[in-house]
């Protein structure tokens, strides 16, 4: 999600299924992490404490995502 001066955000940073319903919230959340984190550190700090924050919750809406889908695609 991050790399030296290079920060991705949304969709661009997982990919989420739509019947998750997380698109929106999930670049709104990423974003605000972002925003305080660049605003209370230098560059590279900032960047690496957003990949720690933001990915597992990247991470785990992807999971669950797959997780409904599997279960809607059993009915």
């Amino acid at each position: 999600m991050a790399s030296e001066r290079v920060a991705l955000i949304g969709d661009a940073s997982f990919v989420v299924r739509p019947h998750t319903g997380m698109g929106i919230a999930k670049a709104a959340g990423d974003v605000m992490s972002l925003r305080e984190k660049l605003f209370s550190m230098p560059l590279s700090e900032a960047l690496a404490a957003y990949q720690m924050e933001r990915a597992p919750i990247g991470a785990a809406i992807a999971a669950n995502g797959r997780k409904l889908g599997e279960s809607l695609s059993q009915t």
